[in-house]
């Protein structure tokens, strides 16, 4: 749970170092255990981040929620490509956040695969707004990208995901 008073102190760039971990240490590796397993591997990525972090503290511009999640997305992306495989989101992700009408037309496998299967981008900028529920301005942040870009990602994401529910619902793969 984040701590409001100190988060406005993000914002307000007043925000220690220290104060910035206990804030967002928690956030940070609950995005990166959605996507990296075993959760060893998850703990050892946000141990790397906050080092990183820390190392460059002074050159924190902007708020560190955003700054960190940067970080957090890049060393990620770092840990996939080198497996050279995806990692599926938990089944407990795509249930607890409903997913919207999506997640009612299928099962929350069905949809976990489905979302699984969108290009790395598509699907960072998708579960930054479903799962950590990040606004198009936040989710521009924390990939580098414009907010236009960002908008443009989670369009074609759900014009995929309909597209591979409408290919399925022909195939008789789901009702």
């Amino acid at each position: 749970m984040i701590d409001t008073a100190r988060a406005e102190k993000a914002v307000a760039g007043r925000m220690s170092f220290e104060e910035a971990r206990d804030v967002y240490e928690s956030l940070v590796f609950a995005y990166v255990s959605r996507r990296i397993r075993p959760i060893e591997e998850a703990e050892d990525i946000v141990a790397h981040i906050f080092v990183d972090a820390y190392m460059q503290w002074r050159r924190l511009r902007g708020e560190p929620k955003h700054w960190l999640l940067g970080i957090a997305r890049r060393k990620v992306c770092d840990a996939l490509r080198k497996r050279r495989r995806s990692v599926p989101l938990r089944d407990g992700d795509a249930v607890r956040c409903a997913l919207g009408g999506f997640i009612q037309a299928i099962e929350a496998r069905q949809a976990v695969e489905i979302v699984m299967q969108l290009p790395d981008d598509q699907r960072d900028a998708f579960l930054l707004q479903i799962l950590e529920q990040f606004s198009i301005e936040e989710i521009a942040v924390v990939m580098g990208r414009s907010t236009a870009s960002v908008n443009s990602l989670l369009q074609r994401a759900r014009a995929r995901i309909q597209r591979t529910l409408d290919g399925q619902r022909r195939e008789g793969v789901i009702e």
